[in-house]
């Protein structure tokens, strides 16, 4: 029998979906496991309608309080999310159709009865790196908090790297997996950019990772889909076995499929800046 190393910090191993749109849940769980938690704060951005995010399954389940935004949020279930969503699923064919319907209709059924017992207090704020220290006091931010998670689909690393009077002892951010983890680029920051689609957008895992550690933060993991990325201070991983970035790094899973393998969103002719 294998003698698994009890400080390997491998986060992958603990994937686990509940609210989040990939497996983050379980790596939220799986970190704050092994470091622990202090005031069980959380803050979160960019959470859509907030009923597939980061951090909802610790509000609404375990306890913790915190703070949600997104810009021009809209927190009801709308017949035209319904109506959308079927007229896509007409491509798969009358059974197909039929079974992602069913699925769908489902899921609007689950998230009115969790509105009903859970109230998602959801802050509508544009944030930029101008306002987002302003945003935090606010809306009284403890000075040092458990969880941030920041997931704007643009300016993501601008937005963290102006974050200087504030500390996470975790940090969840969106990296753009179609960039080799050997490359640092980011998007030139503008505050009224937003995402067309492409795979123009937010910075490179490396270019993250090269924050981070200005900031005081080691790399932990991606998750599997390589979506987010995870941070943890350094002093609280310090002794434990973390694998170098070429291995941490997760490609696209999703997107296009060409010749088996997700390409990630479509390709911009856009030029992103090395830093």
């Amino acid at each position: 029998m294998i003698k698994k190393d009890e400080n390997e910090f491998n986060i992958n191993a603990h994937e686990k979906k509940i609210y989040s749109q990939n497996g983050e849940d379980g790596i939220i769980e799986f970190v704050f496991s092994q470091i622990g938690t202090t005031n069980k704060f959380s803050v979160e951005f960019g959470v859509g309608n907030g009923f597939e995010c980061n951090t909802i399954h610790l509000l609404e389940k375990k306890g913790w309080s915190g703070l949600m935004m997104d810009y021009g949020a809209d927190q009801n279930i709308h017949w035209k999310e319904v109506i959308k969503k079927a007229w896509y699923n007409r491509k798969l064919g009358l059974i197909g159709s039929i079974k992602k319907d069913l699925a769908f209709s489902k899921k609007m059924i689950s998230r009115t009865k969790r509105s009903q017992q859970f109230h998602i207090d959801i802050k509508s704020e544009k944030v930029t790196a101008e306002n987002i220290q302003n945003l935090f006091k606010k809306y009284n931010v403890p000075k040092s908090f458990d969880l941030l998670s920041i997931d704007i689909d643009y300016n993501d690393y601008w937005v963290w790297k102006s974050i200087t009077d504030y500390s996470p002892r975790v940090v969840v951010i969106e990296y753009n997996s179609s960039i080799l983890p050997t490359e640092s680029k980011v998007v030139p920051y503008d505050p009224d950019a937003k995402w067309d689609g492409t795979n123009y957008f937010g910075a490179s895992l490396l270019a993250l990772k090269n924050l981070g550690l200005t900031k005081g933060y080691t790399l932990v993991g991606c998750d599997s889909v390589g979506v987010n990325t995870f941070f943890c201070k350094s002093e609280l991983v310090d002794g434990r076995k973390i694998k170098d970035i070429e291995d941490l790094y997760r490609p696209p899973g999703y997107g296009e499929i060409i010749n088996d393998v997700h390409i990630g969103h479509p390709p911009s002719t856009k030029k992103m800046i090395e830093i």
